[in-house]
């Protein structure tokens, strides 16, 4: 950069008598070379910092509007509460972007704390309306969800990432002064270009950005398994309009998928290294996906748009047990932290975890090269006092001496300098009151994630525990009817695979008429089936069945039995399904042992066809494999279990059985008329039984059934 300017001499003058002592040794060509780049460097910052300055709406007139009172409401995503307070705001009547649901429209606000009331310097913001009457609830749901994300993007931050992030502030504006005082989304105006890096279906920009994409799987495993941000969007790191699955996929709107959004983001995710540094674990994939994220083939690019619906271990139950928790995944988190939050002294937190030892890092705050520079100026918000507190607190105000506009930084922020902000907070708070509250909010927040933090878990099942030890603990043990997070997400790829889901259109032209999508006129093939990749939703229903998925179970039983399902009808016995040894090879065991060792496990978790299976099996001997021994006692237990006898269990069964009442009652009489196999016989039960069996049927309209049932309890009676 040319220095002959007399601005210019100048400021190399006072470069050069900063730089003139003796610390200095190096050759004065070098200095010169040196000088010039640190020149060079601060103008580049000082005139991007100038162009920040300027209004981009001046043209515009903003300022000559009338003036509208507004009531705003704000949500803190810690406490749950909202606060309300009337502000004085312009709004431009014509929009100037145009969403599927929503326009946007040109707003300013001055600050209610600010002593300077000229409009001409009053903050940009963006107003958000949609487009056809909603209902009022939908728009206060939509910044709970986007201040919930801006929780966790605060934690992601938390961990040192490579590049911090941070999500937009939102609230909701009524127009009091505006017929029918209709609502509004209101967000901070963002200058620049606008990208959006993955949705709520599992596309993934071409930009194929680090960082959206480790934030977003990030939110799965911190919150152990309970939710994932994404749909991440807009400029460089600064967010805006995400979405959240959850497992329940009741709440955060339409746009939450549930576990099956969160199958679609994993079967497009290859981690990168900001998920490792972050020691995250890779989600398991087959050896065709894997292979297909690696040459950029998989099929992640198919809609960009947001979609709309309405339908411990690794193997961690979900984490709603009750009618209650059902419904708010983060309400469940926050449950779990009461305990920390009540025993805990004070914040301390920082990183939960470590992977090892971090590579030191080339650029700090301090860091002045080309870079860092325009990473610092492209990083800044000009805020107002008012929304600098907004951000800090969740909505709670305080009342402080007006400083102007506030510079966040968005990147380059070490968990080093906020612990000793902490730390010089800290010490101001024993002497000053009035920050007290503050000091109270750092707390309550650090608690709350210290909570939080603990339920982490790992993304991938093989990575965390051994194949043979998640086999045993759950498939042969007695497993909770809960199925686990993980297992239902691979069960929905395995289904997603069935329908063709990641399958190129060109590949597969009866995809989108057995996805529903369109009503097509062609026929299917023969089967009626799609052309799918079949070892993958093996792979992905194998690992359901390994994490303790009832269906999944089943299925996999009935592949072995030869028995017709439901999932994944076209594959059968015929597969040769068998189990893997400690050294990947196939157990040269019974199959037929295997499927019915599967369909108990199914019997235990409640399933009450897999109950009369197994009972009949027990009875007859048959479908127990080659070692299998005929046994009435456990055939009456099972009977019993699926009738409701057992006392163990919660009612009855009767519209669960796939056999009449009546007719289970009679082959317990049976058994108890016959005895052995175990069983004593016992003619006076077995009189009880066909006795009862007689009068279900009579009541079910079975006369001659009734009457034969009659006839064999008089020769018990004998």
């Amino acid at each position: 950069m040319s220095t002959t300017s007399g601005d210019g001499e100048k400021d190399w003058a006072r470069l050069r008598s900063l730089t003139a002592d003796s610390g200095f040794t190096e050759s004065g060509e070098e200095k010169n070379e040196r000088v010039k780049g640190l020149m060079s460097r601060w103008r580049s910052a000082a005139l991007r910092a100038r162009k920040l300055m300027s209004d981009p709406w001046m043209d515009y007139n903003i300022n000559v509007l009338p003036v509208i009172r507004a009531k705003r409401h704000r949500y803190s995503a810690i406490r749950k509460t909202w606060t309300v307070d009337i502000v004085e705001v312009k709004l431009l009547g014509e929009p100037f972007a145009r969403g599927a649901m929503r326009e946007c429209f040109r707003m300013k606000k001055l600050s209610s704390m600010s002593r300077n009331q000229d409009w001409t310097h009053a903050n940009n913001y963006v107003a958000k309306r949609y487009i056809q009457e909603v209902d009022r609830e939908v728009l206060f749901s939509d910044v709970r969800l986007q201040m919930d994300a801006k929780l966790w993007a605060e934690e992601f931050n938390r961990h040192s990432p490579p590049k911090k992030i941070d999500i937009v502030q939102m609230c909701v504006m009524e127009m009091l002064d505006i017929p029918g005082q209709p609502l509004y989304h209101l967000e901070h105006f963002i200058e620049g270009d606008y990208v959006k890096y993955n949705s709520n279906s599992g596309f993934v920009s071409e930009l194929a950005r680090k960082t959206p994409q480790a934030f977003s799987h990030f939110t799965f495993e911190r919150s152990g398994h309970q939710m994932i941000v994404v749909d991440i969007q807009g400029v460089g790191d600064l967010y805006t309009d995400p979405q959240i699955h959850t497992v329940a996929g009741t709440d955060y709107g339409d746009g939450n998928l549930g576990t099956k959004g969160m199958a679609l983001f994993f079967h497009s995710h290859a981690c990168n290294d900001i998920c490792h540094s972050l020691c995250l674990t890779e989600f398991d994939l087959s050896d065709k996906e894997k292979q297909a994220l690696a040459d950029g083939t998989a099929v992640t690019r198919g809609e960009a748009a947001t979609r709309f619906v309405r339908p411990a271990s690794v193997c961690e139950p979900l984490v709603a047990q009750s009618e209650e928790e059902q419904g708010d995944a983060m309400a469940c988190l926050r449950r779990r932290t009461m305990s920390v939050m009540s025993n805990s002294s004070g914040g301390t937190g920082g990183d939960s975890s470590s992977c090892g030892e971090k590579e030191k890092k080339k650029h700090d705050d301090d860091c002045v090269c080309e870079e860092c520079l325009a990473e610092c100026v492209t990083g800044v918000v000009l805020q107002d006092e008012e929304d600098e507190e907004e951000e800090g607190e969740y909505g709670e105000e305080e009342e402080e001496e007006e400083r102007g506009p506030v510079a966040r930084k968005v990147a380059f922020h070490t968990l080093s300098v906020e612990r000793k902000e902490r730390e010089r907070n800290d010490s101001l708070g024993s002497s000053y009151g009035g920050s007290s509250s503050r000091l109270t909010r750092d707390t309550e927040r650090e608690e709350y994630w210290q909570g939080v933090r603990k339920q982490s878990m790992p993304a991938g099942v093989l990575s965390a525990i051994q194949m043979e030890l998640l086999a045993d603990e759950a498939c042969r043990a007695h497993v909770s009817h809960q199925a686990s997070v993980l297992g239902q997400i691979h069960l929905d790829l395995s289904r997603y695979h069935e329908l063709g889901r990641f399958l190129p259109e060109e590949d597969n032209s009866e995809k989108r008429v057995a996805l529903g999508e369109t009503e097509g006129s062609g026929s299917k093939s023969e089967e009626g089936l799609v052309n799918y990749d079949r070892e993958s939703a093996l792979y992905h229903l194998d690992v359901a069945r390994r994490c303790g998925v009832l269906e999944a179970i089943v299925t996999v039983a009935q592949m072995a039995y030869g028995i017709p399902h439901e999932l994944l009808k076209d594959i059968g016995e015929d597969e040769g399904w068998q189990e893997l040894d400690e050294d990947g090879n196939a157990k040269k065991n019974d199959k037929e042992a295997f499927a019915f060792e599967l369909m108990e496990t199914a019997a235990e978790m409640g399933e009450r066809t897999a109950m009369l299976f197994v009972a009949e099996a027990y009875e007859t001997g048959r479908k127990m494999g080659r070692d299998g021994k005929t046994s009435y006692p456990s055939a009456i237990q099972w009977y019993q279990r699926a009738m409701g006898f057992d006392e163990e269990e919660d009612g009855g069964t009767k519209e669960g059985a796939t056999k009449p009442r009546y007719e289970i009652l009679a082959k317990m009489a049976e058994m108890y008329q016959e005895g052995g196999y175990g069983l004593d016989q016992a003619f006076e039960r077995a009189y009880e039984l066909y006795t009862e069996a007689a009068e279900v049927a009579m009541e079910a309209m079975k006369g001659k059934l009734a009457n034969k049932y009659y006839e064999m309890a008089e020769m018990c009676a004998v």
